[in-house]
């Protein structure tokens, strides 16, 4: 396990205890000898992670669009900047990347991030680590509406395997080295056999 993507708030607007644990677990990436990826930007919970892992030593790779790639935007001390044309194409270089995924705190484009990648391992896409940091409680509505959706049999409950939820930055770090891969129903293969049977009868 070599690059860790991270999605995270650019917002610059928030309490400083989410500052504080992004570098943490920025220095905690670096301490294990594990890259950062992320959206290259400076701000918010990106920046303080790269910050973090910076500090200690450790190489960043920031995949950012054309769009955003202008004086003040990208954080200055990345190892390698990858520039992509959209947003599209900084997702798929981002996953293309990296071997496992921690969601921080963040607003809508990290919820975004979060279930496209949680998508394409449900359907195969990808087979890799998604670890959710539920600071100080942030992520407790979303963990719970997954749970409505299993209940309510929107998805699979098998599938709430797709990701595991960590407290700490040190306890993301154990959930991403301590990976093993569930055993999870196939969809594609629920699909077609539905399809089948819905035809036979």
């Amino acid at each position: 396990m070599a690059g860790i993507c991270i999605f995270a708030a650019s917002s610059p607007n928030i309490d400083d205890k989410y500052i504080a644990a992004a570098e943490s677990f920025g220095r905690c990436l670096a301490e294990h000898g594990l890259d950062l990826i992320f959206g290259g930007g400076r701000t918010g919970l990106m920046g303080a992670c790269a910050r973090g892992v910076y500090s200690k030593g450790g190489r960043i790779v920031g995949v950012i669009p054309e769009k955003l790639n202008q004086p003040g935007i990208p954080f200055e001390h990345c190892s390698e900047m990858i520039v992509t044309k959209d947003m599209h194409e900084r997702k798929a270089t981002m996953e293309r990347l990296s071997s496992g995924f921690v969601t921080l705190p963040g607003g809508v484009g990290t919820l975004e991030e979060l279930m496209e990648v949680l998508t394409l391992n449900q359907l195969g896409y990808i087979d890799a680590p998604v670890v959710i940091f539920n600071q100080d409680g942030f992520y407790d509505n979303l963990l719970a509406q997954f749970d409505a959706l299993a209940k309510a049999g929107f998805m699979h409950t098998e599938y709430l395997k797709l990701f595991s939820v960590a407290a700490t930055p040190e306890e993301a770090i154990e959930k991403l080295i301590g990976f093993r891969k569930a055993k999870l129903p196939d969809k594609i293969k629920e699909a077609v056999k539905g399809h089948e049977e819905h035809s036979a009868g």
